[in-house]
C-alpha cells in the first residue's frame, strides 16, 4: 500500500532539505508500521530490532536529503526507505556472524589455555582459571578483552575507544594481555 501525499515526492525532498519538521514526520508515520512488518516477517528479526532499523533507514534518508546527497528519487520514498533498511538488517546480520566467529575463536582460546592445566581436566575448571587469571589483568587489559571477546568490537573501533593510535596498537596490547593471562594459568599449574 502506497502513501498518498499531496505534493510530488520532488516537493516532499524540497520541504524536508528546508528543514520542514512537518514533512519529516509524515514520511517517517507513513512507512512505519508497513515497515516493521515487512522486517519481522521477511527476515525474522525482533519488533524492537525492526524498529532500530527503520529509524536507522529514516536518519539516513533525512540527512542525505538534508546535506544534498539526494535531490531525487527514481523510485518512490517508501522503496527507497525500505532499500536503507534491507540493507542495515543485512549488515546486522553480517556482525552477528562476525561475532559467532569471535565467540568460536573465544572458545578455542579457553580449550588452548586450558590444554596446559594438567591438574584441571575440564572445560569449565580451565575456563574457570582464564575468568580469574582475567580478573587480575590491569583494567586496560580487561577493557580491551571485554571490547574484543564480550562487545565483539573491531580493533578499529577498539583502537579509537581506547586511545590508541591505530588498530596495529591495539592488536599488540590484546597480545599482550593474552600472554599475561596464559602467564598466570602457567604460575597457577605450576604452583598447584
Amino acid at each position: 500500500m502506497r502513501i498518498s501525499f499531496s505534493k510530488s515526492e520532488t516537493q516532499i525532498l524540497e520541504q524536508i532539505r528546508s528543514g520542514d519538521e512537518k514533512a519529516m514526520e509524515r514520511i517517517y508515520h507513513a512507512y512505519r508500521s508497513e515497515f516493521l512488518i515487512w522486517s519481522m516477517d521477511k527476515y525474522n528479526v525482533s519488533e524492537d530490532d525492526a524498529l532500530d532499523h527503520y529509524q536507522d533507514a529514516v536518519t539516513i534518508f533525512f540527512e542525505k536529503v538534508s546535506n544534498g546527497m539526494l535531490e531525487k528519487i527514481e523510485s518512490t520514498i517508501k522503496t527507497y526507505l525500505f532499500g536503507i533498511g534491507k540493507n542495515k538488517i543485512r549488515q546486522k546480520f553480517q556482525k552477528d556472524a562476525k561475532a559467532d566467529d569471535h565467540l568460536d575463536g573465544m572458545t578455542e582460546h579457553y580449550q588452548f589455555l586450558g590444554e596446559g592445566v594438567e591438574n584441571h581436566s575440564t572445560f569449565e575448571e580451565a575456563k574457570n582459571l582464564a575468568v580469574n587469571a582475567f580478573n587480575q589483568l590491569g583494567e586496560s587489559c580487561k577493557k580491551l578483552l571485554k571490547y574484543f571477546y564480550f562487545e565483539k568490537k573491531s580493533m578499529i573501533e577498539i583502537s579509537k575507544l581506547m586511545g590508541h593510535k591505530n588498530e596495529g596498537v591495539s592488536r599488540t596490547s590484546k597480545k599482550r594481555c593474552l600472554e599475561k593471562i596464559r602467564e598466570q594459568l602457567k604460575n597457577t599449574n605450576e604452583d598447584g
